[in-house]
C-alpha cells in the first residue's frame, strides 16, 4: 500500500523511528523522553529537539502497544438506559468531556431499559478490554454489577444505585427535592398533588416517592393511591398516566412529573384535556431540560447538576482505576436545585 504523505512529504503516520532518524537517536531514546521515562542521561536540548520533531510530524502514539505493555486500553465504558433522553445525554456529555481531559476514551452503549442488553453491554465492554465502567443500572436485578465489585473492577454508579450491595455511586438528593417541591405546593394552597413517577424498581423513583409521602403526610394533604401513576420512562407513558390521574372522579390541582420525556407526554394530555396551566392544573417537573423555560408558560423544575454528576463519576472512577490497590467504596450525593417559574397556581403567598 502506497504510504499517504502530507503536503509537506512528511508521513501522515509517523513512528518513534522516523523521530529517531531526524534528531539522530536510538528508536528507545525517542520512546523515553515521549513517555517521560529517561532511564539513560538525555541532555535538556535533546529532550526539547525531540519533542520539537515529534510535535512537527505530528506523532500519535501507538495505543494498542501501550495497552499490551501497561495491560491498560485508556478506554472507559459508560452504559445508560436512553440516550435519546436529555437527562442522560447531558450525563453522557459531561462524562464524555471528562475522559477526554483525562486522556481517555469513552464508549457509550444504551440499554433500553432493558436487563438483559445491559449484561450483554457490561460483558461486551469487559472482552473489548475497558480500563473502567460508569453505568446507570436497568434494576432488574444486580447479580452480574455484584461480581463486578467481588472482582474489585473499577466501576462508578450514577443515577441509580442499589442499596443491597456495596459500591461506587454518584447520586443526587432525589428524596429531599421531591419532598421540598411537594412542600412548596402545599404552602401554595394545593390539596390534591399527583405524582407522575415512572418505573417503580428503580431507585430515583423509590427514593422520590418517599420524599412526596413525606411531604403529603407532614402536610396533611389527600393521600390518595390514584393520585399516583408508576409506568415508565418514555413520552407515550408520561402522556397515559396523565390522562389517568386527570380522569380521576377528583383530579388533583398539581403534578409532580418524574422526567423529561414523560414531562412532555404530559403536557400533550393536559393540553387534550383543555385544562390550562397553571389555572386548571400546576406542574413541577423532574428534571429541568432546554425546553422548560421556553413553553407557553415556562415549567417549574427540579435541577440536576449534570456537569458536575458526570465529573464526579469519572474522578471517582479515575482514582480506583489508577490505584494500585482496592481503595474503600465511596457514595456521593449531589444536591438539585428547584427552580420556581410560571407553571405554579399559588393560593396564598409562598
Amino acid at each position: 500500500m502506497k504510504q499517504v504523505k502530507n503536503i509537506k512529504g512528511v508521513n501522515m503516520f509517523p513512528t518513534l523511528k522516523d523521530i529517531a532518524d531526524r534528531v539522530g537517536v536510538h528508536p528507545s531514546t525517542v520512546s523515553r523522553v515521549l513517555r517521560g521515562k529517561e532511564t539513560l542521561p538525555v541532555t535538556e536540548e535533546m529532550r526539547q529537539r525531540i519533542l520539537a520533531v515529534a510535535k512537527e510530524l505530528n506523532y500519535q502514539p501507538n495505543h494498542l502497544a501501550r495497552a499490551f505493555r501497561l495491560k491498560k486500553t485508556q478506554t472507559v465504558g459508560l452504559i445508560i438506559p436512553d440516550i435519546s433522553n436529555p437527562f442522560f445525554s447531558g450525563i453522557a456529555r459531561s462524562i464524555e468531556i471528562a475522559s477526554y481531559q483525562a486522556d481517555y476514551n469513552l464508549v457509550v452503549c444504551n440499554t433500553d431499559e432493558e436487563q438483559v442488553k445491559e449484561i450483554q453491554m457490561v460483558n461486551m465492554l469487559l472482552n473489548r478490554g475497558v480500563d473502567g465502567l460508569i453505568i446507570a443500572p436497568v434494576q432488574d436485578c444486580y447479580q452480574h454489577i455484584q461480581k463486578l465489585c467481588e472482582r474489585n473492577f473499577p466501576l462508578v454508579l450514577i443515577d441509580r444505585y442499589f442499596k443491597d450491595i456495596e459500591t461506587n455511586a454518584v447520586i443526587s438528593d432525589n428524596e429531599e427535592a421531591a419532598f421540598n417541591a411537594v412542600s412548596f405546593l402545599a404552602r401554595a394552597g394545593h390539596h390534591r398533588i399527583g405524582f407522575i413517577s415512572g418505573r417503580k424498581n428503580i431507585y430515583t423513583i423509590i427514593a422520590r416517592l418517599i420524599g412526596y409521602k413525606k411531604a403529603i403526610n407532614k402536610h396533611h394533604l389527600d393521600d390518595d393511591p390514584s393520585l399516583v401513576s408508576e409506568n415508565g420512562f418514555t413520552l407515550d407513558s408520561g402522556y397515559k398516566s396523565t390522562l389517568q390521574i386527570l380522569s380521576t372522579r377528583y383530579p388533583p390541582t398539581a403534578l409532580l412529573i418524574s422526567g423529561n420525556l414523560i414531562s412532555v407526554g404530559a403536557l400533550k394530555a393536559i393540553f387534550e384535556k383543555k385544562l390550562s396551566i397553571p389555572d386548571d392544573i400546576s406542574i413541577v417537573g423532574f428534571t429541568d431540560f432546554i425546553c422548560s423555560e421556553y413553553w407557553v408558560t415556562p415549567m417549574s423544575t427540579i435541577t440536576h447538576p449534570l456537569p458536575e454528576m458526570g465529573e464526579q463519576a469519572f474522578n471517582l472512577l479515575l482514582r480506583h482505576m489508577q490505584s494500585d490497590k482496592p481503595l474503600p467504596y465511596s457514595k456521593i450525593v449531589v444536591k438539585t436545585k428547584f427552580t420556581i417559574r410560571e407553571s405554579i397556581k399559588t393560593f396564598y403567598p409562598v
